[in-house]
């Protein structure tokens, strides 16, 4: 491939940057923001996050264990392994497949928690 051609994900990184200097420039707020936007997604910062499925189509699994087995068959080993793994570091427990339920959690008492802790700049 030739060099002047070749598109890198530094490339395109520089090309937004330029393209939202221009749209600063010219006072094109929804060009500049959608510039740092695509820069942002590029390197990893913001991820589009969609729910697939249908409301209730985990509603007959009852276990830890027969969720991953679900996760494994709809994405894949490498998914269901770094939910295990996250479970496992989440839990303390052993990273072998089980997966024991953590603590209990009150997301009321969670959300008041962050609510406090949370300050504007």
């Amino acid at each position: 491939m030739n060099t002047r051609t070749r598109i890198t994900i530094e490339s395109l990184l520089h090309d937004l940057a330029e393209d939202r200097a221009l749209a600063r420039e010219t006072k094109q707020v929804s060009a500049a923001i959608a510039a740092t936007q695509l820069s942002a997604k590029l390197v990893g910062l913001l991820i589009d996050r969609k729910e697939s499925g249908q409301p209730g189509d985990f509603s007959d699994l009852t276990s830890a264990d027969e969720i991953l087995a679900r996760v494994r068959a709809d994405l894949g080993d490498d998914m269901a392994d770094a939910i295990t793994q996250a479970l496992a570091k989440q839990a303390d427990t052993p990273a072998d497949g089980t997966v024991e339920p953590g603590p209990a959690v009150d997301l009321v008492e969670l959300d008041a928690e962050r609510d406090d802790s949370a300050t504007l700049n």
